[in-house]
């Protein structure tokens, strides 16, 4: 019996116009008369999800900035949070200073995000609270940047595709599966109780842990390797087609 639906947000259950649907909606209310909780597992800051999170009404741990945060959003507070040290920013801004003609840069800072020349004088200041760097730019330009990264920086940085376009710089260890195995161990689930869904490389290894997993069409490649079922839908009817599939949803 499963216990746990953890979704990633944007691209898994709402496209470009970041629009809750109406068959999302019903489908998580559905799901919980079942017995099947309900959570997300998101790249964002809190601020930029609370709304959402009000909306559907989540009342358990969600997943914040790719796995470093685990919040309570009863409780208004970080159950876990991970900053990148001081060792992980300088080894970030020594390839960010190669690369950033081609790129634009993001930092997460507490819950406040700062671009470009603002994110490189915070990246140059130590002892921040910086949580993740966002790169910004063309696939082919990313895609050789984390080469570079986990050619020259294996076992010291975390970088992960959230988008075609979009490579994020993690504490190393940090990962949305990695969040996940913390807060089903909060719950007191096992991960054969979990059903995930992702759409792109950054929730892969949540898929993976997962006892169910989905992924959608139009996804990426590597998520249609490792999900067990991939919906032939958009985002705005995924969590429909799963209710329908686990448990007869009309």
């Amino acid at each position: 019996m499963y216990k746990l639906l953890v979704a990633d947000f944007d691209g898994s259950i709402v496209d470009y116009t970041e629009t809750l649907s109406s068959q999302n909606i019903i489908a998580i209310r559905k799901l919980r008369e079942k017995g099947i909780d309900f959570t997300i597992a998101t790249g964002r800051r809190w601020s930029s999800i609370e709304s959402k999170i009000r909306i559907l009404n989540i009342n358990i741990p969600v997943i914040l900035y790719n796995g470093a945060g685990i919040y309570h959003p009863v409780e208004s507070r970080f159950l876990f949070i991970k900053y990148l040290s001081n060792r992980e920013v300088k080894d970030s801004l020594q390839f960010i200073k190669i690369y950033y003609e081609k790129i634009k840069v993001g930092v997460y800072y507490e819950d406040m995000l700062f671009e470009d020349e603002e994110a490189l004088l915070l990246l140059e200041r130590e002892n921040e609270k910086i949580i993740k760097i966002f790169l910004e730019g063309k696939e082919e330009d990313l895609k050789i940047i984390k080469t570079h990264i986990d050619r020259n920086y294996n076992n010291k940085i975390n970088a992960v595709f959230s988008a075609p376009y979009y490579l994020e710089i993690l504490p190393y260890g940090i990962s949305k599966g990695n969040a996940l195995k913390m807060l089903i161990n909060m719950l007191n689930i096992s991960p054969k109780e979990v059903i995930a869904i992702g759409d792109f490389d950054n929730d892969e290894d949540m898929l993976k842990l997962a006892g169910l997993s989905f992924t959608l069409i139009n996804s990426s490649e590597k998520l249609k390797k490792v999900a067990n079922f991939i919906l032939d839908c958009n985002p705005n009817d995924s969590l429909y087609r799963i209710g329908k599939k686990i448990i007869n949803l009309k």
